[in-house]
């Protein structure tokens, strides 16, 4: 049964990227290297309240990228209500909607909800339904069906894995864990290759996030978090054993706006961590798992760098003040840092 819904899924998605052009052929023009590089930059004028600059380094980021992911569309507009900037609230108000940022996170977070004090906010709340029609049309949402089915499946044989019967958890639960594994990776790499990695901008946000009883305790306690991390989280799973990578296509997918940076750079941690030099020796990012010596520190940040993460001194500040504010309830009164 199982392994006829998986053919299945398989033949569904298969069809409708056979009258696709390729993603590999495609020439992309925006480096989203350079737009991740931009946004630590905000980040740093956001730490010294020097908003005029941060506003002026977002119309760049408007004018020069089609794509622009919902969490920098909300985070500009918290800087423009803050500044009190109607002109370019009201243009992010309408960036937020387009990238599918549900209605109910504007309105609730202490900061996006002063944009609706504008007296012109009130037209694109009247035309948010048929901004929500652009978001949807602008992703695949066939793909968004095939990657949600797959880590359906995936949540079930990982709580197996993890909860199970203890007598059957590295036996049985834990073969199918990888069987089902090497299945997904098949799926989300022939995707990857034709159309870029099935993050935010392929397939969108998350169904959840426009369930705003399902959501609230959670951006209650954390914040506005928005993203797409289904194929993200298959993708650590599988590279939690040694696997030989696909990293020419993932690299691609993060220039070209597909993946974002920090995510190529858990997964290549994994790689380092648990791939036992069997495919290669891969190199650390110390995203989620960690290089300790000293010594490879200089390369490790270059490497960092060329993706355009910030630099490790820079992520702990940030991470620190994050935990900051959510242990003093105010994640949700303060601009959202990377």
């Amino acid at each position: 049964m199982f392994d006829l819904f998986h053919s299945l899924i398989r033949l569904s998605f298969l069809l409708c990227l056979a009258c696709q052009s390729s993603f590999a052929q495609q020439v992309v023009a925006e480096d989203y290297f350079a737009y991740q590089q931009i946004i630590h930059r905000i980040d740093g004028d956001i730490l010294v309240k020097n908003y005029s600059v941060a506003i002026q380094r977002f119309d760049s980021l408007y004018e020069n990228y089609n794509f622009i992911y919902a969490k920098h569309c909300l985070k500009a507009l918290q800087i423009c209500s803050v500044s009190a900037d109607s002109v370019h609230a009201l243009k992010w108000l309408e960036k937020c909607m387009k990238q599918g940022v549900p209605l109910w996170m504007l309105q609730k977070n202490e900061l996006t909800k002063l944009a609706f004090n504008f007296s012109e906010s009130y037209q694109l709340v009247d035309q948010y339904d048929s901004l929500r029609i652009i978001y949807q049309n602008s992703i695949r949402q066939d793909i968004r069906t095939t990657i949600d089915s797959l880590y359906e499946l995936d949540q079930k044989y990982t709580q197996k894995v993890n909860d199970g019967f203890i007598l059957l958890r590295y036996t049985t639960y834990y073969i199918r864990w990888l069987k089902n594994n090497k299945r997904q990776f098949e799926t989300i790499k022939e995707i990857t290759e034709t159309n870029g990695f099935p993050g935010e901008r392929l397939i969108g946000l998350p169904g959840y996030v426009t369930d705003s009883l399902q959501m609230s305790k959670r951006f209650n306690a954390q914040g506005p978090l928005l993203g797409e991390t289904n194929a993200y989280i298959m993708l650590i799973h599988y590279y939690s054993n040694p696997r030989l990578d696909m990293n020419n296509e993932l690299i691609k997918s993060v220039k070209s706006g597909y993946m974002p940076a920090y995510q190529f750079g858990a997964l290549n941690d994994f790689m380092a961590k648990w791939g036992r030099g069997r495919y290669g020796n891969y190199q650390y990012y110390n995203v989620w798992h960690t290089d300790t010596n000293p010594v490879n520190a200089p390369a490790i940040e270059t490497r960092r760098r060329a993706i355009g993460l910030n630099s490790l001194v820079e992520q702990e500040q940030v991470d620190e003040i994050y935990d900051e504010r959510v242990k003093s309830k105010v994640v949700n009164k303060e601009i959202i840092l990377e």
